[in-house]
């Protein structure tokens, strides 16, 4: 037993000392791998810095005596820049100026180009703005009428004059960002302003409102309240005509160099003759020579600023020979008029349409406007 058992302990260690050997082996080679690889690994990274510049240069080198060559022989193939480019021809002159004012270089300027009436849903934030700007820029329009005060007397930016703080709309747009992006799309843009068609204001200032001539203190309707009579801003008032002028100058400091006004106009309604005015009761007011002077006054103001104003009427108004609300649109004064061709009647064969546009013959431009569109006449 004893003898056995010396022998099997004998071949246990034989069997180790193998063991040991192989692994010794083992890690031998693995650490040759190792040194192997990162002795490759340093002389790659010597070379390949080398290698890649070398390449790389050798790439461009090529790419760029194609491209000479190509510019060489379009030079040679363009009659006028060889001519330029020799010398013998005279010095190349700068290009002539369209006929049309560019927009983007002047705001200001009277521009062709179609009209479009923007949703402000449509300049919730700068990207959409630009997109918005970039489609209409697409189809071709020159101008883009942005709505900042509306007939509801809503004021949609952020205006700072104290008399609009409680009309403020819900939602405002970034009116100086809308700008920008317009004039850089190429298309002007328009603040439209509701003027004195604002039945919020006057509850806001009771002293700009109109009053009722047979009820001492009271706010005229243009209808009953029960039938949704409401207020007007008084035409002839100079705090009420402030007002909006205020509003003007603010907006242009956005950089709005072009407006539409509309509501520039006596109340439409009933019991007109029951409206007291600060310049009088209704029957003894000429209505043409009261807005007659206060356009004039603030068209001779926006060419001091550098500013145009559009006057948009609408078109059954102004085919009248002597309407309740404007008087005579031919003798307003207006030099840019915007026709509102959805208020003609229906059953119109025509003879509404050709009254108002012979009663805006005076004006020098003329659009046509119709749903969300508008058309340069003239």
């Amino acid at each position: 037993m004893a003898k056995r058992k010396r022998k099997s302990l004998g071949k246990v260690k034989h069997y180790k000392q193998r063991s040991y050997v192989r692994r010794s082996l083992l890690r031998r080679r693995v650490l040759k791998w190792v040194l192997g690889l990162a002795v490759l690994f340093a002389v790659g990274w010597l070379v390949a810095g080398p290698v890649v510049d070398f390449g790389t240069g050798l790439w461009y080198s090529l790419k760029n005596r194609s491209q000479a060559a190509g510019s060489g022989s379009s030079a040679a193939s363009d009659p006028a820049a060889s001519a330029g480019n020799s010398g013998s021809g005279p010095e190349s002159a700068p290009p002539e100026p369209t006929s049309e004012a560019d927009p983007a270089g002047d705001p200001a300027a009277i521009v062709s180009g179609s009209w479009s009436y923007v949703a402000l849903s449509a300049l919730s934030d700068e990207a959409q703005a630009a997109a918005t700007a970039a489609d209409l820029a697409g189809q071709g329009v020159g101008y883009a009428v942005i709505t900042l005060k509306d007939a509801q007397g809503y004021i949609y930016y952020d205006s700072q004059v104290e008399l609009a703080a409680q009309s403020k709309a819900g939602m405002l747009v970034d009116a100086a960002m809308a700008a920008r992006v317009f004039q850089e799309a190429g298309i002007v843009p328009v603040a439209g302003l509701s003027a004195f068609e604002d039945p919020k204001t006057p509850y806001t200032d009771r002293d700009l409102a109109i009053y009722h001539t047979n009820y001492e203190n009271t706010v005229w309707l243009n209808a009953s309240a029960k039938a949704g009579g409401v207020p007007w801003l008084d035409p002839t008032d100079p705090a009420a005509r402030r007002y909006i002028a205020d509003l003007i100058a603010e907006v242009k400091a956005l950089g709005f160099d072009q407006f539409l006004l509309s509501g520039v106009q006596f109340p439409s309604g009933y019991s007109l003759d029951k409206a007291l005015y600060d310049a009088g009761p209704a029957p003894d007011l000429d209505k043409t020579a009261q807005l007659a002077e206060l356009i004039d006054a603030w068209q001779l103001q926006a060419d001091a600023d550098g500013t145009v104003l559009w006057f948009e009427y609408p078109a059954d108004q102004a085919a009248l020979e002597m309407s309740d609300t404007i008087g005579s649109l031919a003798g307003l004064g207006v030099r840019n008029l915007v026709l509102d061709m959805d208020a003609l009647s229906a059953e119109d064969d025509g003879t509404q349409r050709s009254a108002a546009l012979a009663a805006a013959q005076g004006a020098d431009h003329l659009v046509l406007h119709s749903g969300v569109t508008g058309s340069f006449e003239r």
